[in-house]
């Protein structure tokens, strides 16, 4: 490769940046996206696909229903099924004080146009997922229109939509520095060679630290491994069963395969790169299982996997130029909502970077809030 340029430079190739690569080659602004492995092989290939509406901050509620719109127009668009399956969000609560929470953020997802959002009794959420055992549970909120999509098909979709708007998409090519003048980002420097740009997009997911590092920037993103496992399959698991969340555990579980896809956080969880999958840790989340989803227990573990959390302190994305160094952007820090929030990351990014006005402010969300104090925290994270 040699410095014949871009005007972006996108690095990693998960969905958050095949996603910027589309949405800026569509207004016409030349991209080059470096993945050192290959498309969402990390965070991306190794989540469980959710895509809900009900999260605790306004923006971010609005954010996910241009996301929404944008999979509902995803085969017309870029030309890809994206599997979105609208089975429903079950959130099941067990104490008082996200009872009380949960109830007033009702009227909020209702202003945002989440129309059927709505609580639900012990009895209602029995007959939602008779799996799950109700004692101790004092209700819950559901969205029929919330669902799951396919990584993988957002991903390829994006990337390829990419290439043919004149991207390039390098995999296995890996950034190892910026080149910085007077202030501003000058060019990177690759595994394949060098490349001048004036503009750098960071979505490395959990490794977007390091590069910040690469130029002096402080980005708060920290790696925390999460387990996803997959059933054998089971005979009483209907396909439009929702995704469930008990949400004092984390326990969480949907149809995979005509099994179950399930997952839990540990219980004391450390900052992390590991992704060998610890089968012991099945034996912490059959604890729960045993209380909340027996089912579980009696369904043998066809596969494992891990991957890795990008969280902030405030489990809210970084997202924006950061105003130390002209030309570097942020887009990373998810916190397990990346997948979901991309395709309204990509377009909102994008129109910012070429000067238009933004359908949505993504100024909360920008790198300087956590010098400035100025965090503002989901709290629905699974």
């Amino acid at each position: 490769m040699t410095r014949d340029g871009a005007d972006v430079v996108i690095i990693g190739g998960g969905v958050i940046g095949c996603s910027i690569a589309y949405h800026l080659s569509a207004r016409g602004v030349r991209v080059t996206l470096c993945e050192r492995e290959t498309l969402g092989s990390q965070s991306t290939g190794r989540c469980a696909g959710g895509v809900r509406r009900q999260f605790s901050y306004r923006r971010n509620v609005e954010i996910q229903q241009l996301a929404v719109r944008l999979l509902e127009r995803f085969p017309d668009e870029i030309g890809v099924d994206p599997s979105f399956r609208r089975t429903g969000y079950l959130f099941v609560l067990t104490d008082d004080a996200d009872v009380e929470r949960f109830e007033g953020l009702l009227g909020m997802w209702r202003d945002c146009g989440v129309d059927d959002a709505r609580w639900v009794s012990t009895s209602e959420i029995r007959e939602l997922t008779p799996l799950l055992e109700t004692d101790g549970v004092l209700g819950g909120t559901f969205c029929p229109s919330d669902g799951i999509a396919s990584p993988h098909e957002v991903t390829i979709g994006y990337a390829a939509a990419a290439r043919r708007m004149g991207a390039r998409i390098l995999e296995g090519v890996e950034v190892r520095g910026i080149d910085t003048r007077m202030g501003r980002v000058t060019g990177v420097r690759t595994s394949a060679g060098d490349l001048s740009t004036a503009a750098v997009f960071t979505c490395a997911g959990a490794w977007s630290g390091g590069i910040g590092e690469l130029v002096g920037v402080s980005i708060p993103v920290l790696p925390y491994p999460r387990h996803v496992f997959v059933t054998e399959p089971l005979t009483r698991i209907p396909h439009d069963h929702p995704m469930v969340i008990d949400f004092s555990t984390s326990l969480y579980f949907h149809p995979e395969g005509g099994g179950l896809l399930f997952g839990m956080g540990a219980r004391e969880e450390v900052p992390s790169f590991a992704t060998e999958v610890r089968w012991g840790f099945l034996e912490e989340i059959g604890q729960v299982a045993s209380r909340r989803a027996p089912a579980l227990l009696d369904a043998g573990v066809r596969t494992g996997w891990v991957g890795l959390y990008e969280s902030t302190p405030d489990h809210q994305p970084v997202l924006g130029p950061v105003s130390a160094l002209e030309g570097f952007w942020c887009a990373c820090g998810f916190s397990g909502h990346g997948f979901q929030q991309a395709p309204a990351v990509g377009l909102l990014l994008a129109e910012q970077f070429i000067g238009e006005e933004p359908r949505l402010d993504l100024a909360p969300f920008a790198p300087e809030r956590f010098a400035r104090g100025l965090l503002i925290p989901e709290h629905n994270v699974v």
